[in-house]
């Protein structure tokens, strides 16, 4: 049976708290109803409600919510949600740092496998936990510069709804946990589920007289419904232009001056109209090449952008990456079950289309090759190089074990075993060593690639040096211990 754990934490949003706990329990019950008779049906998942301290969850009107566990006696989990928080004094969301324990609680329970997901202002500690850095995430529209300032490398999208990337769910809004919680319901139970869940809690239109009753999908309002008039108006304006758009058309659709729309825009997301309108239509850029096969070429109109030279620049600035690039990352990272590729197995294409790619990208990516004995890895980046301080001629032909040199007891390693037999994505922190000796944690996503027809091509694998992450859990512990023994 899966297990889903609500994250209580003082100061958090009673409204999310009580109403993640309703939601899912209202949708478990549905979910048995529609498989089987409920005295015969075994659960799907359970829902427990967690605290620190195991004691009940004050909110900042000084309602109370009782809990069934503390953290620590969460052993394992499937998925773990973390409900927003109010808004401190300034209307922003309260200071992470207090909740450094959670944080590491959270990155253990990601690092074995399971779900975290964020809803609204909860998305601020899933970047406390670190468990944002590199990845793709949102939250609610204003906190989203607050997020980048904080966190400086997460991958924050504007006026995203709900995103997930590789086991990280973070959701936009003040009803995000509906969201989420229909989400975890999905990975976890399968889109029958889903439905049925969605129809029953949140479903709430009549169907017509003499019609099939059947399952509708929830479908919740975007985004911006509550943003900033103005905010909101601008952005829409840019979107829904279908041709190039100046700061002085902006300001003229938004019956203002230029002057005014520049103040405007600073103050509400520290923008000027050039790069408002650039933003918004890089964001628009990222969503064609997620969802679209069309060559870039033929986005950049589709996009707002003049020509491919500007529509390029604007785009690297942004996205810190080329378009082309951006497509085939996106798609690789965003795959729980391996990524289809349409490339052949040829050893010359591949090598020029990942010494492109991924030489610029931040952390170490490397390809094995299934059908080789051992498979072996086939190529590394120069990040894989820098960080285990090994040469290419040192690291291609061998299987990415030799990291680990004698240091084989490890949890890791069984899971990540079973997972290449299976053909399946797996996230696992292991301890690695550098060619010096020196240790260092690597946080390892391997990913199944596969080509159309369902044919094992690669093992693509992300490496993250998570050593600083590491050290502070232990150190975090090693005080808590201290304190502990000081109470005694």
């Amino acid at each position: 049976m899966r297990k889903i754990v609500l994250a209580g934490l003082n100061e958090c949003l009673g409204s999310a708290f009580s109403g993640l706990s309703d939601i899912l329990s209202l949708a478990r019950r549905a979910i048995v109803r529609a498989g089987a008779p409920a005295e015969s049906a075994s659960d799907p998942f359970i829902v427990v409600a967690a605290s620190p301290d195991g004691e009940a969850v004050r909110d900042r009107s000084g309602a109370s919510f009782p809990v069934a566990a503390s953290f620590e006696a969460i052993e394992t989990c499937d998925a773990i949600i973390v409900p927003s928080f109010s808004p401190d004094a300034n209307g922003r969301p309260p200071d992470m740092s207090p909740f450094s324990a959670t944080a590491a609680w959270l990155r253990r329970h990601h690092a074995r496998g399971a779900l975290i997901a964020g809803c609204g202002s909860g998305v601020f500690l899933l970047g406390e936990a670190g468990l944002l850095e590199g990845r793709r995430c949102t939250t609610s529209w204003r906190d989203y510069e607050e997020l980048k300032q904080r966190y400086a490398r997460v991958d924050a999208a504007w006026s995203a709804r709900l995103i997930e990337d590789r086991r990280v769910v973070t959701a936009a809004g003040p009803f995000s946990w509906i969201d989420v919680a229909l989400h975890v319901v999905r990975t976890l139970c399968g889109a029958d589920a889903a439905r049925v869940a969605a129809a029953f809690t949140v479903g709430e239109a009549a169907p017509a007289k003499g019609a099939h009753h059947g399952q509708n999908s929830y479908a919740a309002t975007t985004l911006n419904a509550g943003a900033s008039a103005f905010l909101a108006d601008a952005e829409r304006i840019v979107r829904q232009s279908d041709a190039l758009m100046s700061a002085q058309e902006l300001a003229r659709a938004l019956l203002t001056s230029e002057r005014t729309l520049h103040r405007k825009l600073k103050q509400a997301c520290g923008e000027s109209p050039k790069t408002f309108i650039d933003r918004i239509r890089v964001e628009t850029a990222r969503t064609l090449l997620e969802t679209s096969a069309k060559p870039v070429k033929e986005l950049v109109a589709s996009a707002g952008f003049a020509d491919e030279a500007s529509f390029r620049r604007a785009f690297r600035r942004f996205a810190g990456m080329a378009p082309s690039a951006y497509r085939i990352w996106a798609r690789a990272r965003s795959q729980n079950k391996g990524q289809l590729f349409t490339l052949q197995k040829d050893a010359e294409v591949v090598s020029k289309l990942l010494t492109t790619i991924f030489d610029a990208c931040v952390n170490g990516v490397t390809l094995a090759d299934p059908d080789l004995e051992d498979t072996p890895i086939i190529y590394a980046n120069r990040p894989f190089t820098r960080i285990t301080g090994y040469g290419l001629d040192e690291i291609i032909g061998r299987n990415c074990r030799f990291l680990q040199a004698e240091d084989r007891d490890q949890e890791g390693r069984q899971r990540l075993r079973e997972a290449i037999l299976n053909r399946e994505q797996v996230e696992v922190t292991l301890r690695n060593y550098r060619k010096d000796g020196a240790l260092f944690h690597n946080r390892l996503n391997i990913t199944p690639l596969f080509d159309a027809d369902g044919h094992l091509l690669y093992f693509l694998g992300v490496q993250y040096d998570v050593s600083n992450q590491v050290q502070a859990e232990l150190e975090i512990g090693d005080l808590r211990a201290k304190l502990l023994s000081l109470t005694e």
